[in-house]
């Protein structure tokens, strides 16, 4: 970013929101108190608490002015606003899997898929789609097709149609995997071109993994 500000042209919106974070990091209120006479001047104090959240309050009030789904949380963080039905289950989601790196990538994906920078939202959506196919191997069996029906197994009776319906699902979901580019990047492999895909398949998956966890006691 240009110093001073270019008066024509308009800084990217990452760079924006960063300089803004980097606002909210130093920001605070003058506080005036006693008034000394004989050096003149009033003795101020430094409220770090009350200057941060008035900043964060107007900053956020422009957002919203202008129609940006972006917010700056309380701590001076920004963050988009996802869509509700995304919004509803990233907010409120735990993973206990009982298996570190899965919840590490579970969480990884909650937390990044919030960032406004595309970058850090694609980089979720191959986070999620790692954390599924790991997920695919944390029951016993002889190999991952047998643990990945057992999976499913704990989440809809055998031989119901709930469960071949889930079956399909997770089908779909590796081919998708496989066909676009989320978790690897040959020639062959489909790119994403839009952040609307990006959302619709980070909420499709999530919905997903989010049901297995809870159907089978790992969170969710």
């Amino acid at each position: 970013m240009e110093s001073p500000l270019s008066a024509t042209e308009t800084p990217k919106t990452p760079v924006i929101l960063d300089l803004l974070e980097f606002c909210a990091r130093a920001v605070g209120e003058p506080i005036q108190g006693a008034y000394h006479s004989f050096h003149r001047h009033h003795h101020l104090s430094w409220d770090r608490h009350s200057g941060l959240q008035r900043f964060v309050g107007e900053v956020n009030m422009l957002f919203r002015r202008n129609a940006l789904a972006l917010e700056l949380t309380p701590e001076g963080q920004a963050r988009r606003l996802l869509p509700a039905p995304l919004a509803e289950v990233v907010g409120w989601t735990l993973f206990q899997t009982g298996d570190a790196e899965t919840d590490r990538l579970l969480e990884s994906a909650r937390l990044r898929v919030l960032s406004p920078k595309e970058d850090d939202r694609r980089d979720a959506l191959e986070k999620l789609w790692d954390a599924f196919e790991r997920l695919k191997t944390l029951e016993p069996g002889a190999n991952k097709r047998v643990q990945a029906d057992a999976l499913l197994d704990g989440v809809a009776s055998v031989g119901s149609g709930y469960r071949g319906m889930l079956a399909r699902e997770a089908a779909e979901l590796t081919t998708i995997g496989n066909s676009f580019r989320i978790r690897h990047s040959e020639v062959t492999q489909q790119a994403l071109t839009s952040q609307d895909q990006v959302d619709y398949l980070f909420t499709r998956m999530f919905a997903f993994v989010r049901l297995v966890l809870r159907r089978t006691g790992r969170g969710g």
